[in-house]
C-alpha cells in the first residue's frame, strides 16, 4: 500500500519549506511523488521544489476541496499505476481535511493507498490573527492533524510559544506538537511526522461553507530592482491592491532573480538561485487585479 502524507497549513505557514526538510530526511531508496495544489493560476511552490529535483504533479487554479476534486482523483489514479512508495500532498492554504476523506472513499484509491499522516504547519507569527479572522479553516486544519509543527518560532519569545502550544493542545489533545526552531530539527523528528502507525482520522470532521478568496497569478519578464519590489510590497501593506493575505513569487532583477514572500502584511525578499522564469501569485479578497498586473508586467 502506498503511503499518503498530507502537509497542510494556512496561507504562508511554511508548508513547502517543511516538505523540503522531510524529503531530504527520507531514505534515498524511497520513491516519493509530490502533489501540489495551488489555489492560484501559477505554482510558485512547484518552481521551488523542482529546483531541488523532486517529481511533482500540479493541480492549480482551485482547491481539491471544491472545483478540482475530479482532477485530484484522476492524478492520484495515474500516480498509483507507477511504482511509488509514498505520496506527499501539499494542499492549498484553505484546504479542509474532511473533503479529502470523501475522495478516499473511491475503491480504486482506497485499495492501493491510505492516509498515513496529517501534519499541519502553524504560523506562530500570525497565530492570533488567523485563529480570530479565519477560525473555520484554521481550526479544521489543527483539529484533524496527527502532528502540529509550529513555524517562525524564532520571531517569538519562549513564553509566547508555550502559550501557542497550550492553545493547540486544547484544540487537539492527541497530536504531537513540535515547537522548536526549524534549524534545530533533527532528522528523527522530521521522520516521526510521516512515520505514523495506526493513524485514526475522524470521519465526523465538519465540511465548512465555501470561501470568498480570490487569486491572481502572472508570468512576467519584467525586471525590477530591490527598491522597486519593496515599494510594491509596501503598497500591498497599505491596501492599494486589495486585502492580500498571501503573495509569493520570483522577479528578474539586474543580477539574477529575487524571491519574495508576503504574509499578512509581513514580507521578505531574498536572492534566488536556479530560477529561470518570473512569476507571481497573490491570494486575498477584493484584489485589484488590473493594478497588480500593471505593477508586475
Amino acid at each position: 500500500m502506498v503511503k499518503f502524507d498530507i502537509i497542510s497549513g494556512f496561507l504562508g505557514a511554511g508548508k513547502t519549506t517543511l516538505i523540503k526538510k522531510i524529503l531530504n530526511a527520507l531514505p534515498s531508496n524511497e520513491r516519493v511523488v509530490l502533489i501540489e495544489n495551488e489555489f492560484g493560476d501559477v505554482s510558485v511552490d512547484r518552481e521551488i521544489l523542482e529546483i531541488e529535483g523532486f517529481e511533482i504533479y500540479e493541480l492549480s487554479n482551485g482547491c481539491v476541496c471544491c472545483k478540482l476534486k475530479g482532477d485530484f482523483i484522476f492524478t492520484l489514479q495515474q500516480i498509483l499505476t507507477q511504482k511509488v512508495d509514498r505520496i506527499i500532498f501539499e494542499p492549498s492554504g484553505i484546504f479542509i481535511i474532511g473533503e479529502i476523506l470523501d475522495l478516499f472513499k473511491d475503491p480504486q484509491i482506497s485499495s492501493a493507498c491510505y492516509i498515513n499522516s496529517v501534519t499541519t504547519v502553524v504560523d506562530a507569527q500570525n497565530f492570533s490573527n488567523h485563529i480570530q479572522s479565519y477560525s473555520g479553516f484554521f481550526k479544521s486544519q489543527i483539529c484533524s492533524a496527527s502532528s502540529l509543527v509550529i513555524s517562525k518560532t524564532q520571531f517569538l519569545s519562549v513564553e509566547e510559544i508555550s502559550q501557542i502550544k497550550l492553545e493547540l493542545h486544547i484544540l487537539n489533545e492527541t497530536a504531537m506538537i513540535l515547537g522548536k526552531d526549524w534549524e534545530e530539527l533533527f532528522k528523527d523528528e522530521l521522520l516521526s511526522l510521516v512515520n505514523k502507525k495506526n493513524l485514526a482520522i475522524s470521519n465526523d470532521i465538519a465540511h465548512l461553507p465555501s470561501h470568498d478568496f480570490e487569486s491572481i497569478g502572472l508570468r512576467t519578464s519584467r525586471i525590477l530592482g530591490l527598491k522597486q519590489l519593496e515599494n510594491i510590497l509596501q503598497q500591498c501593506q497599505n491596501g492599494k491592491y486589495g486585502k492580500i493575505l498571501r503573495g509569493k513569487g520570483f522577479i528578474k532583477s539586474d543580477n539574477g532573480f529575487l524571491e519574495f514572500q508576503y504574509i499578512d502584511k509581513h514580507y521578505s525578499i531574498s536572492e534566488s538561485m536556479g530560477v529561470t522564469t518570473g512569476l507571481v501569485s497573490f491570494i486575498g479578497s477584493d484584489l485589484q487585479k488590473e493594478s497588480l498586473t500593471v505593477a508586475f508586467q
